[in-house]
């Protein structure tokens, strides 16, 4: 649109939709002669026979919904994944011939909704005049409905679909006339308030401070002209609407899974109170179904029980509000009122059972009584009759992977006990089918995990993710054809890439050689690193050792906030590094994923944690590695430990008088030495603060890397300073030193032949959180060190100093 603008053209650009879409949609065609002709399709007999069951699966349910009684001829369930290929299908042949008769600029469409732009040659000015252009062009499939209206609609006739109805509506279709530099304005700010709709979701979780601002967020929209719009067809004020109570409610459930409910009580309590002025209305009755009951949900998961009953009692006096002034209360309509009724309270048990499976929640009568109040809504709905009951269906769920929690979460946090699940299966096809060999052999040969629910793993909603298997197996990362198999058992997905991921061959312990971790990639030219200046208190490092992390709303927000303002950085950098000890390892393992949606790793030392295994308290940092290995973009992550505490540390933790609890974890295998990542051909390592002190780590890593990242809690910056320097020049490499804001003199150190060059990055003291962009320049520093030339940007290299063959190969 903006080239054909720039060259002078007049364009046309149209939106428009079909009209209850999947409502009047038949798949009948799928099996026609016609159809299969028309696409040059010939199915072999397993398709059809698939395809055919399918289809009276679907027409099974077609007919208990009440719109078979209207229509009988067919429709598509909303929701069901198969529908969108359905109706892309469907609309196949009509999109082919579309771009070859109208020869538009631009063609578009997902699912119903098509955007078209086309040159305006023929000067035309009136809606009617647009359409009829249209249809003329695609006669005789396309036709105009016959109306007084200003925008005619359009009746789509698809020779094998008879039985559908699709009807391009008039009064939904929207038509820009754009020309010169007036068009080009419309066209920047949309791309500029499409940048800033797009930054909520790669943003991490940020619920406005005060009610206002929350309101105006999501549920005052208005439709006059200051609303912002980031398409040319102007959301109407409910698709606003909708859209800012989905990402408030969806930043409000992450505070619930992050959170100590006490700690964020107020928040809740105004959302609460926004709700039910703005959604909990006989508008909203209709247009928000599909939120109210997560909002149910999110009230039980944070223990509101109270304003989960209020909220009950509420809809079910909008309800009756709704019958005694609206025409639903007719003879009629009532019917169809009443099924809407059990719709709400089924949507509302389904989320109040779901709720049930959290961790953290305690069942009593409290939470039955809610449920119960369920009946007000409708009096045949079945409810767990004691809390017996309600606690063996919340099990139930759980082990079905349907509830709120994941079944993988309750597998490798709480599962305590071996679970026998239903019986196998005797068909050896069918446990083949179902990968149950492979998940057998996943749970007992590469996890110390008690053996899961197999139903659990095999038809999984939420199956694990890539990091996620390799944090909960972490010997998958020694063999990357074990790490393949897992994937394909957990995920039901191949990966075909040749590339290598993981540790490589002698990597083993009594190798003097430092552990070698490859992840494979496309390389960069220059790397660009946040160094973050984040502030962690005593007492949050005595809560974390003790097992009582703070996870106060404070906290939450000042992290979140500052990976956003990176996020939102016009350059974003590849690498973010936390210091050591700064991180709740749940909070980090999130951070990780939203960073690694956005192509950025995460490099940050995590705080006190118990190892699974031995009890022991763990000092960790938390490598997250992006990568296309899997064949998508994802990521890998690992928990690297400390190899000692340091002097000081122990003593502290000595005070704690933690007793058993306090003793530290000793890293065994190839834990216990440093670890050389190879990723996307950049070499570093990471030493957590005092490892930095130990010789011999520093002496694996001479000539093996670009970089080395020292993750602290270090008070004693007088003795550091010089240690980091001169690492750097032995190294010859850069070091990249990430403190605790508390004490400060983080730096990005680099062996520069000037002195005013040799601090790339380099920051102290705030009374906030902060960061500092800097960028490693490793290829330069390779090509200096193989080929040294005449004017050096680096000093020379030590003495005894060799260049490691890896890093020549490394790409």
């Amino acid at each position: 649109m903006e080239r054909s603008l720039q060259e002078g053209k007049s364009i046309l650009a149209i939106t428009m939709d079909i009209e209850q879409f999947y409502h009047r949609v038949s798949p009948k065609f799928l099996l026609r002669k016609t159809f299969l002709d028309s696409i040059k399709l010939s199915l072999y007999r397993q398709e059809s026979i698939f395809t055919r069951a399918l289809l009276a699966a679907i027409d099974v349910w077609y007919k208990s919904t009440p719109d078979y009684v209207d229509r009988p001829e067919g429709g598509i369930p909303v929701g069901l994944s198969a529908s969108k290929i359905i109706a892309n299908v469907l609309l196949s042949n009509f999109d082919n011939e579309l771009v070859d008769r109208l020869k538009p600029i631009y063609y578009g469409r997902y699912v119903d909704d098509i955007f078209l732009v086309f040159e305006n040659l023929e000067g035309l000015t009136t809606a009617r005049q647009v359409t009829k252009r249209i249809a003329d062009v695609l006669a005789p499939e396309l036709v105009l409905e016959s109306n007084d209206t200003e925008a005619p609609s359009l009746k789509l006739r698809l020779p094998y679909a008879k039985d559908s109805e699709l009807l391009f509506v008039g009064k939904k279709q929207k038509i820009f006339a754009l020309s010169s530099s007036h068009g080009l304005d419309l066209i920047q700010h949309i791309r500029e308030q499409i940048r800033i709709q797009s930054s909520e979701y790669r943003l991490l979780p940020a619920v406005p401070t005060t009610g206002v601002r929350r309101a105006s967020k999501a549920l005052l929209a208005t439709p006059n002209a200051t609303l912002q719009v980031d398409a040319l067809r102007k959301a109407d004020v409910v698709s606003v609407k909708r859209l800012g109570v989905s990402l408030l409610l969806r930043d409000l459930e992450a505070y619930s899974a992050d959170l100590h409910p006490e700690s964020w009580s107020e928040i809740r309590k105004e959302f609460y109170g926004l709700a039910k002025r703005h959604i909990l209305t006989p508008i909203g009755f209709f247009e928000f179904f599909g939120y109210l009951p997560r909002i149910f949900g999110l009230m039980l998961t944070s223990r509101d029980v109270r304003e989960a009953s209020q909220l009950i009692e509420d809809l079910i006096a909008v309800a009756n509000l709704v019958k005694r002034t609206t025409t639903v209360g007719e003879a009629a309509q009532l019917p169809k009122f009443r099924l809407c009724l059990v719709q709400y309270a089924q949507a509302f048990l389904q989320a109040g059972l779901q709720a049930a499976t959290e961790r953290t929640l305690k069942l009593d009568r409290q939470y039955l009584k809610v449920l119960h109040a369920l009946l007000g809504l409708d009096k045949d709905i079945k409810i767990p009759t004691s809390l017996r009951c309600l606690k063996t269906r919340a099990h139930q769920i759980l082990l079905a992977d349907w509830g709120r929690r994941p079944y993988k979460d309750y597998w490798y946090l709480s599962q305590e006990n071996d679970e026998k699940g239903p019986p196998i299966p005797r068909q050896l096809e069918i446990q083949r089918k179902i990968r149950l060999g492979g998940i057998r052999r996943f749970s007992t040969q590469s996890t110390n995990l008690k053996i899961p629910h197999w139903p659990a793993l095999a038809f999984p909603t939420r199956p694990l993710r890539i990091d996620e298997i390799a944090l909960v197996a972490p010997n998958v990362l020694s063999d990357p054809v074990q790490f393949k198999h897992a994937i394909l058992v957990l995920r039901g997905a191949k990966v075909s890439a040749r590339s290598h991921l993981g540790f490589v061959l002698g990597s083993e312990a009594g190798n003097e050689e430092p552990a070698i971790f490859i992840v494979p990639g496309h390389s960069k030219k220059l790397i660009g690193v946040a160094i973050t200046s984040l502030e962690t208190t005593e007492v949050q490092w005595a809560k974390a050792a003790k097992g009582k992390q703070d996870r106060s709303i404070e906290r939450y927000r000042n992290l979140n906030g500052l990976v956003n303002q990176i996020l939102r950085e016009t350059k974003t950098p590849d690498y973010i590094v936390f210091p050591e000890l700064s991180i709740p390892l749940r909070w980090g393992l999130r951070i990780a994923r939203k960073l690694a949606a956005n192509g950025v790793s995460l490099l940050a030392g995590v705080e006190y944690h118990r190892d699974r295994t031995t009890g022991r308290l763990r000092n960790d940092s938390l490598i997250s590695l992006v990568t296309d290995w899997p064949g998508y973009a994802s990521h890998v992550a690992r928990l690297q430990p400390k190899f000692f505490p340091a002097h000081g540390e122990k003593v502290n933790l000595a005070n704690l008088r933690l007793g058993k609890r306090g003793h530290f974890f000793k890293p065994s295998g190839l834990y216990v030495k440093p670890t050389l990542y190879v990723h996307r051909g950049f070499c570093f390592s990471i030493l957590i603060c005092s490892d930095l002190t130990n010789i011999a780590h520093r002496h694996q890593l001479r000539g093996k890397v670009d970089a080395l990242f020292a993750l602290e809690w270090n008070p004693d910056i007088k003795t550091f300073a010089p240690l980091i320097e001169a690492t750097a020049n032995d190294l010859h490499a850069y070091v990249a030193q990430v403190n605790n804001r508390t004490y400060g003199d983080s730096r990005l150190r680099v062996p520069a032949v000037e002195d005013y060059l040799r601090d790339v990055v380099q920051v102290k003291g705030g009374i906030s959180d902060y960061y500092v962009l800097g960028e490693i320049d490793y290829l330069a520093l390779r090509k200096e060190q193989c080929r040294p030339p005449r004017k050096r940007k680096f000093k020379p290299v030590p003495i005894g100093y060799k260049f490691s063959p890896l890093r020549k190969k490394a790409k």
